[in-house]
């Protein structure tokens, strides 16, 4: 059973690995020449995808894993569905074919790109609240309080990638009204907030009724737990890099770089204490 969570941990590292390069990296070093991976947004996305799909699977089991992914596909996807079609969620938008093939009015990746910050955020929320980076524990109070800061850290990159992907760079989705914030309407923010703090409250109120996650007790200060928080720095510097209003450069740091900072100082904490 160890071997089998320890071969999920090192393909971890390997899709995360390879995230970093072809994010980060190459966005840091234009003037390198450095070959790009196939797939371009879409195989970048897949790979932390991958990561966040691994490393769960590693920290918190196979069952949690597929649980925790299913209810954050399948929530993503109805809200997704219902702001596309009714405006009602996010404000009036429609995706492009950027991002490939759709279900319904939705691109198939996007379900998988909400797990792919979710689960960073997850863990992020869990060492801003509690001080451990997996499990559920305490009063229903706290499962909100974990539920809603998760939804706030989800949020945060947000602020960040939507001007990006909606902008002229990418043309991912299209918002058909615009709005004040680089062309993206508050209601947009609102609607972050609500889906995720959906997606998080349904894990964390099943989660609390089952056993601790294999990784609790084995990560709580580990080089392992940092992966997470190395992935959502990672998504950070990887919009920053890939095209955007300039102003993002110091919106980013700080909705984004805080709870990070944060989450790593509470984890740094936790580690000295095991040691």
């Amino acid at each position: 059973m160890r071997h089998d969570r320890r071969a999920w941990l090192w393909a971890s590292v390997v899709f995360l690995a390879l995230f970093v390069y072809d994010g980060p990296v190459r966005g840091l070093l234009p003037g390198a020449a450095l070959p790009a991976l196939p797939g371009g947004l879409n195989g970048l996305t897949t790979l932390l995808v991958a990561f966040s799909v691994s490393h769960a699977a590693y920290a918190l089991g196979l069952r949690r894993t597929a649980v925790f992914f299913a209810i954050s596909a399948v929530v993503s996807w109805l809200f997704e569905q219902a702001g596309v079609s009714t405006g009602a969620v996010y404000g009036p938008y429609h995706y492009t074919d950027v991002l490939g093939p759709k279900l319904g009015d939705v691109p198939l990746l996007i379900p998988g790109a909400w797990f792919m910050m979710i689960y960073p955020g997850y863990v992020i929320a869990g060492l801003l609240v509690d001080g451990r980076p997996y499990g559920t524990r305490g009063s229903w109070a706290n499962v909100v309080w974990l539920a809603a800061v998760g939804a706030a850290v989800m949020t945060a990159w947000d602020v960040v990638v939507d001007p990006i992907l909606s902008g002229p760079a990418f043309r991912a989705w299209i918002w058909e009204q615009g709005g004040p914030y680089f062309g993206v309407p508050l209601r947009n923010y609102a609607g972050w907030l609500v889906t995720t703090f959906v997606v998080y409250l349904l894990y964390r109120a099943w989660e609390r009724g089952s056993a601790a996650p294999a990784g609790q007790l084995a990560d709580r200060g580990s080089m392992a737990a940092w992966l997470p928080l190395v992935a959502y720095g990672a998504m950070l510097v990887s919009n920053l890099v890939s095209g955007g209003p300039p102003e993002l450069a110091v919106i980013g740091p700080f909705v984004m770089g805080v709870p990070l900072l944060a989450a790593a100082a509470r984890l740094s904490a936790s580690g000295t204490r095991s040691t």
